[in-house]
């Protein structure tokens, strides 16, 4: 019996040892996972600071940049149809000054416009709804038919592609 009594407390003991083995790989196992969380958490505050930043600078640039504010000037006047054919033409026209500067206003305007498109559409940065507060500035581009095909040859084709979404909702909501 006393064989039997001592592979009884041998396997008793072997037990008792497997279990502090198994709870001392949980406890590493463990604290690896709270790190790793840890870090992804990290991450994903950094991400949402940058998201944020992000945005900023472009509520900031459509809001208090004085050229981005000149080309939503024209874009929202009556007559600004007629004078954009020749700015926004491929072929080299003589252009005086004043309308120069009005076609640089617009290529930063548009140049914006496309940074935001693409943080949404291609590198997916931003969300749709993160940006829905810049809608209405890619809904102006709406109202000018022909920028359909300036942007479809200056290679903007995100940013309409992207307005385009906006008044597709639109539509859809109504």
């Amino acid at each position: 019996m006393q064989g039997w009594e001592k592979r009884v407390g041998f396997e008793h003991m072997r037990r008792l040892i497997d279990f502090w083995a198994l709870i001392s790989v949980m406890i590493v196992f463990g604290g690896a996972l709270i790190s790793l969380l840890r870090r992804l958490d990290q991450g994903g505050k950094t991400l949402l600071s940058k998201k944020k930043a992000l945005l900023s600078e472009f509520r900031d640039q459509l809001e208090k940049n004085p050229a981005i504010g000149r080309a939503v000037a024209f874009l929202k006047e009556s007559d600004c149809g007629q004078r954009l054919e020749p700015l926004l033409a491929p072929e080299a026209i003589f252009i005086p000054d004043a309308e120069t500067a009005i076609k640089q206003d617009l290529d930063m305007y548009f140049g914006l416009l496309n940074r935001i498109a693409k943080a949404v559409s291609i590198t997916k940065i931003l969300t749709r709804e993160e940006t829905e507060i810049f809608s209405w500035y890619f809904r102006l581009l709406q109202h000018h038919p022909i920028l359909s095909q300036y942007f479809y040859n200056s290679g903007f084709l995100d940013l309409w592609d992207f307005a385009q979404s906006f008044l597709e909702k639109d539509e859809v909501e109504v």
